[in-house]
């Protein structure tokens, strides 16, 4: 009985499984967190595998859905006290990008913390996360790119902000596999982490 069987079942789409070991490793102690964090590496390992045509997007569907089937148990015992008033993130996968398992990761973890989360989803063109950055009052626009060939639409949002006039109303966090905290110093964001759990730390401390 381990976190390395519950990333098994979750690869082989098995749920049930998934989600009954994981309740024997909550009764017996085993942090929430880290069960989650093993879960993420996984997603991330086979999101790559995905880049290399190593897996197919049915072994991504079935993943994500044992996935989230889990998520459905552990997210109760990620949650954390919230400090006054919560901040609202709006989050969503760049334009072209349909990859939103990540994304999907960083809004969990994220509500887990406190955080009003508003998913925009994936293929999300620059001018709707504008529209809904006015529309939320947001505190957070979190960007998430998964292939190299949509990092660009990170960079564009960022141009979009600054023609807009709404530079500096709020943080602009950019994440995916390909990006790196060089890319993201580039392109004038804000925020960039290497995981979910990462980037709701560094939100706090920021907005604290």
């Amino acid at each position: 009985m381990s976190i390395a069987q519950v990333r098994q079942y979750m690869v082989e789409g098995d749920g049930d499984a998934a989600v009954a070991l994981v309740k024997e490793l909550i009764e017996k102690g085993t942090p929430a967190k880290d069960i989650m964090a093993g879960l993420t590496e996984e997603m991330g390992i086979l999101g790559q595998k995905f880049e290399n045509f190593e897996v197919f997007l049915p072994d991504l569907m079935i993943a994500g859905d044992a996935f989230m089937q889990i998520m459905s148990v552990l997210k109760e015992h990620l949650v954390t006290a919230s400090d006054g008033a919560a901040k609202t993130v709006i989050i969503g996968t760049v334009k072209g990008d349909y990859h939103d398992i990540g994304k999907n990761i960083v809004g969990i973890v994220l509500q887990a913390n406190g955080f009003n989360v508003v998913d925009l989803g994936a293929d999300v063109d620059p001018v709707a996360y504008l529209e809904a950055a006015r529309k939320e009052k947001a505190d957070v626009v979190g960007l998430s790119a998964l292939m190299t060939t949509t990092m660009p639409g990170q960079e564009e949002f960022i141009k979009l902000v600054s023609d807009a006039g709404d530079k500096g109303k709020y943080l602009v966090c950019v994440g995916g596999a390909p990006t790196s905290v060089e890319w993201a110093e580039r392109i004038g964001a804000d925020v960039w982490s290497f995981d979910a759990f990462e980037c709701a730390a560094k939100l706090k401390k920021l907005l604290a």
